[in-house]
């Protein structure tokens, strides 16, 4: 079974359910997480082939972002430098699939100050490219995504329409019901799943 993971999203779940649960102190444990055993329990299945689905840093040309913004992106290329390791020695599929990009809101109408904010851009388009393409050539009959993101949607109606079995992964406190609704199977990820493979 192939599985695609929208990265950014499912790190961030994962750490908020630890979090919350007082099983780590910090998300940057998190970095030995044990996540092919997870997807392995919670899909009844070890043939699975893992596509992990991440942004690259891109900071913008013209001007420095703000202090608050350049340690929030240390803070994930540090992060990073030992969460990608972890994954390929898992044998997951690691792709570098769109860009974090530093982006300056609207100024607030009330004090007119311009906040900055990352924003991740491509991944999504990237996962359906790679899912109808699979759905088209691969053999196959089912495959599983771990994404929220109801810009899927669509793509998950052509795989459907190519007689392929959808299984939708998500943490079972954050339910997209749109990406549900389109899925033929919604599996949820208990808090104390999670634990589990700390």
């Amino acid at each position: 079974m192939k599985v695609y993971i929208d990265g950014e999203n499912l790190r961030k779940s994962l750490a908020r359910v630890l979090l919350d649960s007082k099983a780590i102190k910090n998300s940057r444990d998190l970095t030995t997480y044990h996540l092919r055993n997870l997807l392995q329990d919670i899909l009844a299945t070890k043939d699975l082939d893992i596509h992990y689905y991440s942004s690259e840093i891109r900071l913008p040309n013209g001007y420095t972002p703000s202090d608050e913004i350049m340690s929030h992106v240390e803070s994930i290329r540090s992060y990073s430098r030992k969460w990608v390791p972890n994954l390929k020695l898992q044998n997951i599929r690691y792709i570098k699939a769109g860009y974090l990009k530093v982006k300056s809101t609207k100024p607030c109408q009330k004090c007119h100050t311009i906040q900055e904010t990352l924003q991740e851009k491509g991944v999504d388009v990237r996962i359906a490219t790679d899912m109808l393409e699979d759905a088209y050539t691969d053999k196959q009959n089912t495959i599983a995504i771990i994404s929220s993101d109801t810009d899927l949607c669509p793509a998950l109606h052509k795989v459907k329409a190519r007689n392929k079995k959808v299984i939708y992964v998500c943490m079972a406190d954050s339910v997209n019901r749109a990406v549900s609704a389109v899925a033929s199977e919604t599996i949820t990820i208990p808090a104390a799943k999670t634990k589990q493979y700390l």
